[in-house]
């Protein structure tokens, strides 16, 4: 079987990985109400402030990603890539923009396609894919969601063969 790197990845994007959902937005627009608030003060001080950066952690995967939210997009990039893989540029960003009462769409991703499994493993090709993400909720103590998720991929065309959906939950890494 041919998958994509050592890691059961999610994009969220990452999933991450990794779409439509629903979501909950009392915590988001709390938390862009007060970004708004802090870019106000910078501006009206005569400074530009952008959001500000927060690392969370998977609680599916274990990675680690940055995420911000500005306005009504949804930012986010694997920040604990392995550094076997980091020397070869990998990496999953994912934006989503606010829909409704939804945060929809799709990571980018540099990821090792891989055979075997184990000691066994090989990398077969290096691929850039694009994969969909949804965002179900946002609150300060936790992003939940559900990405598409590589489950087959032909590793010498980058293509995806067969996809399905992964859910995650993020929590803010300590």
């Amino acid at each position: 079987m041919r998958h994509l790197g050592k890691k059961n990845i999610v994009w969220l994007s990452s999933g991450l990985a990794f779409a439509a959902l629903a979501m909950t937005l009392k915590g988001a627009d709390a938390a862009s109400a007060g970004q708004h608030s802090a870019q106000q003060a910078a501006a009206h001080n005569g400074k530009s402030a952008a959001p500000a950066w927060r690392v969370w952690k998977s609680q599916t995967t274990a990675n680690k990603y940055r995420a911000r939210l500005e306005k009504d997009l949804f930012h986010a990039e694997w920040v604990d890539v392995p550094a076997d893989w980091a020397k070869q540029g990998a990496y999953v960003r994912t934006e989503c923009r606010r829909t409704g009462s939804k945060w929809v769409g799709t990571s980018e991703s540099h990821l090792p396609c891989t055979k075997g499994e184990g000691a066994s493993e090989q990398t077969m090709n290096w691929c850039d894919l694009k994969t969909r993400t949804e965002i179900d909720s946002i609150s300060p103590d936790r992003i939940t969601g559900h990405g598409e998720s590589a489950r087959k991929v032909d590793c010498q065309q980058c293509k995806i063969l067969e996809a399905g959906w992964t859910a995650f939950v993020w929590t803010p890494a300590p």
